[in-house]
C-alpha cells in the first residue's frame, strides 16, 4: 500500500486523504464532527459514532456483562483463572480449560512412555 498523502507538519504519510485530514486535525485541534445531542465535538467520524452509541442510545457494545468483564481484563491485565499445576493464569475459564488440555496431553504422554519402559 502506497502512502502518498503526507502531513505538512510532521511528514507522516497516509494511504488516504481522509486519514491525512484526520491526522492534521489532531495537530490543529480542529474537531469537525459535532454531536447533535450535546456540545461535544470529535476529530473523526468514528469517534463521534462511538460517543453517540455510548452516550445517546440504549445500545451497549457488549450484549453480556461477562464479555464486558473479559474485555476490561484485556486492559487491566487481570488473570483470575489460575492453573494449579503451573504458573499460567488466564482471563477467562475457557482459556484455562484450553491450557489444562496441555497438561492432560503431557500426562498421557508420560504414562505411555512409562509403560514402554516397563
Amino acid at each position: 500500500e502506497e502512502k502518498h498523502h503526507v502531513c505538512h507538519i510532521c511528514l507522516k504519510a497516509f494511504r488516504t486523504a481522509t486519514l491525512l485530514q484526520n491526522h492534521v486535525n489532531v495537530h490543529t485541534g480542529t474537531r469537525p464532527y459535532k454531536c447533535s445531542d450535546c456540545d461535544i465535538a470529535f476529530v473523526t467520524s468514528g469517534e463521534l459514532a462511538r460517543h453517540r452509541c455510548y452516550k445517546h442510545t440504549f445500545e451497549k457494545p457488549f450484549k453480556y456483562s461477562i464479555k464486558l468483564k473479559r474485555h476490561i481484563r484485556s486492559h487491566t491485565g487481570e488473570r483470575p483463572y489460575a492453573c494449579y499445576l503451573c504458573s499460567y493464569a488466564g482471563k477467562d475459564a475457557y482459556k484455562l480449560k484450553r491450557h489444562m488440555a496441555v497438561h492432560s496431553a503431557l500426562i498421557i504422554l508420560h504414562i505411555s512412555f512409562a509403560e514402554l519402559i516397563v
